[in-house]
């Protein structure tokens, strides 16, 4: 969400508190915030339940038809085929979105209510344009039990009296009538503007102050009381796990609290989202789940440390979920912050703005922080939504409009999906009147926002190769559905469903794709285990092909599709029942004394060392280990 936009304004002193702070004291006893804790049942509500007839629906519905943008329901649920997103025929989705905040601040609602009918301001959205909405909504929101102001919804009376989340469930249903995804947003966990040094920047909160506060365990449950709220309704299309990750206020105090990537611990955001993620489709498979990069962490860079390291984590270690064709990453971008610039130039010295870069540095660094991902053919490739970017009409300069120029370039370039913040005629960075009665398309904005709005990239049917990578030194990688314990004591990688074994290091990575045969595995779902102890059978015909190793190996018309190792090295392999016969055409891949790639697909999934990789067109049907040290793969063409 966009926080102070610009550098001037009065939430920078957020930052020159925590500044003087850690220099003199840690003070206790911090704002307290009060409301009820009711964990109230909820229960899909239909229009009617607000006073819209089945006449208002319609016209929705018919208002929706008249532009190109609308979503049409055969095409839904949504899904990933490598960095892009697909309708259900496979064919391009292209997220062209709009930020509509209110539901995660003060108010509890929707911003606009209280100015214009509800289908009015949808129709506007659709005369920009857009084909979705991200809707961020507060945890604190969720559990209010108190009707919404009649103020705050005065022209909307059919919500007088209803509770935030009956009126959020109103939004959603006016959207997705309209034909418009709808982006579920996680934005913050008590109901107020987003985003400085506060208490909203991991995904839990306690403090003994607090009238609410919030662990993992109830950040988890709302999001799956949100997910089941809206399952029946394929227009609800993605969850966004949680807004702009940072650097908080812990506890009750000033003292910084830092979110990390793949430390293992409570602030551990990789791990979080990628068990919420599973938690999620577990719960609904057709739902796509958003997970935004690290926003800030560190402190502030005036004491020495703090950066945006966005989705640069994702390149050691991925998001890795049992449905990996539902993962998009996000990440946001505006002109007065920087790599290592907080938005406030009293706390971040001389760090580079986004702004006062020149094109290529500018163009570099976003490549690096976030544009990298949807290289094609990566380890790591994956959908990337800009899904914050946004600037005032009123910001003249040249710098903030070549930043604009730039970022849509980019996204052009890149040909990325995007989401503008915001749509709100209360905001002076919105795309609507102040009475919210008309879209403004008039000032220097217009013209980089039509240039998105009008460019369609890559279109038609999708059909990638894929690659995903494992590492189990640290603990299982399970990318599969497969959940069955299939070495016990052992940590395992497992490829994703169909996806084969490709490659491997001695450093406990490999290397999953599924290039040249898509889905191998058959739908039996049959698969068999050697482990510990060499097997016996050449099922291949290839004798010794690793003499003095011991050699794990596939049976005939098996493949392997996963590895595990146990405290003394690697230890086992999972191989897999193909849908097809295989060749016992082998050959043997030594990577113990340097690398052996015979196809170079993939990037560099394990970095700094040694890799065995088979070609595009064969299979692994065995590994070979001395000492726990993985050294041979047994490369097998797939077609006989």
């Amino acid at each position: 969400m966009r926080k102070d936009k610009s550098a001037e304004g009065p939430k920078r002193i957020f930052w020159r508190t925590i500044f003087i702070l850690w220099i003199s004291t840690w003070i206790q006893g911090c704002d307290s915030n009060s409301s009820t804790n009711d964990s109230r049942a909820i229960l899909p509500l239909a229009l009617n339940q607000f006073g819209w007839n089945a006449d208002a629906a319609n016209n929705l519905r018919r208002n929706a038809s008249s532009f190109f943008m609308t979503t049409q329901s055969s095409s839904l649920p949504l899904s990933t085929d490598g960095r892009y997103i697909v309708d259900s025929g496979q064919n391009r989705f292209r997220l062209k979105s709009v930020n509509w905040y209110g539901a995660s601040d003060t108010q509890y609602v929707v911003a606009g209510l209280d100015k214009q009918p509800i289908e009015h301001i949808v129709s506007l959205i659709q005369e920009w344009g857009f084909n979705s909405v991200r809707l961020p909504f507060s945890n604190l929101m969720l559990h209010r039990t108190e009707p919404v102001s009649n103020e705050s919804v005065a022209a909307n009376p059919q919500f007088f009296g209803k509770t935030p989340l009956e009126v959020y469930d109103a939004t959603v249903q006016a959207l997705t009538s309209a034909g418009i995804i709808v982006i579920l947003n996680n934005h913050t966990t008590f109901s107020e503007w987003c985003c400085g040094y506060d208490y909203n920047g991991l995904w839990y909160h306690t403090g003994s102050s607090f009238a609410y506060n919030q662990t993992v365990e109830m950040w988890q449950a709302d999001w799956l009381t949100m997910i089941r709220r809206y399952k029946n309704n394929p227009f609800v299309a993605g969850a966004d796990l949680r807004n702009e990750v940072r650097t908080m206020r812990k506890g009750d105090t000033h003292i910084p609290d830092s979110p990390n990537w793949g430390m293992n611990d409570q602030n551990d955001w990789h791990k979080a989202s990628q068990d919420m993620g599973v938690l999620i489709t577990q719960e609904n498979p057709n739902i796509l789940v958003v997970v935004e990069g690290i926003n800030w962490w560190g402190l502030i860079p005036v004491l020495g440390s703090g950066e945006r390291p966005h989705l640069k984590p994702i390149k050691d270690l991925p998001v890795h979920l049992p449905l990996s064709n539902k993962l998009v990453y996000a990440a946001h971008n505006y002109a007065y912050i920087g790599p290592n610039h907080n938005g406030d130039d009293s706390t971040s010295g001389n760090n580079i703005k986004y702004r006062d870069m020149d094109e290529n540095t500018f163009k570099s660094t976003v490549f690096n922080e976030w544009g990298y991902v949807v290289t094609p053919e990566t380890y790591y490739s994956a959908p990337v939504w800009l899904s914050e970017f946004g600037a005032s009409p009123s910001n003249s300069g040249a710098t903030d409009q070549e930043w604009l120029r730039r970022l849509t370039d980019v996204l052009i370039e890149r040909d990325m999906d995007f989401a503008y913040w915001p749509l709100n005629g209360n905001d002076e960075w919105g795309l609507l009147s102040s009475d919210w009665s008309r879209t403004l398309k008039s000032d220097w904005r217009f013209q980089h926002l039509n240039r998105l709005l009008s460019t369609t990239g890559r279109s038609g049917a999708i059909h990638e190769n894929h690659f995903s990578n494992l590492s189990i030194g640290g603990g299982n990688d399970n990318s599969s559905t497969l959940t069955n314990d299939w070495d016990n004591g052992a940590n395992k990688g497992t490829c994703p469903d169909g996806y084969r074994l490709n490659g491997l290091s001695p450093n406990q990575k490999a290397l999953c794709t599924d290039i040249g045969t898509g889905n191998l595995w058959n739908p039996n779902r049959n698969y068999n285990v050697q482990a510990v102890y060499e097997t016996s059978t050449r099922y291949h015909g290839t004798g010794d092909w690793a003499g003095g190793f011991t050699k794990y190996e596939c049976p005939t018309n098996f493949y392997v599709s996963g590895f595990s190792k146990r405290y003394w090295g690697t230890s086992g392999i999972l191989c897999a029942s193909s849908n097809r016969n295989l060749s016992n055409s082998c050959r043997t891949i030594w990577f113990d004394r340097g690398d052996n790639r015979t196809s170079v697909k993939g990037g560099d999934w394990a970095f700094g060392s040694y890799k065995g990789q088979c070609s595009d067109n064969e299979y692994v049907g065995g590994i070979a280990q001395r000492n726990g040290g993985a050294s041979a793969l047994l490369c097998c063409r797939i077609n006989p």
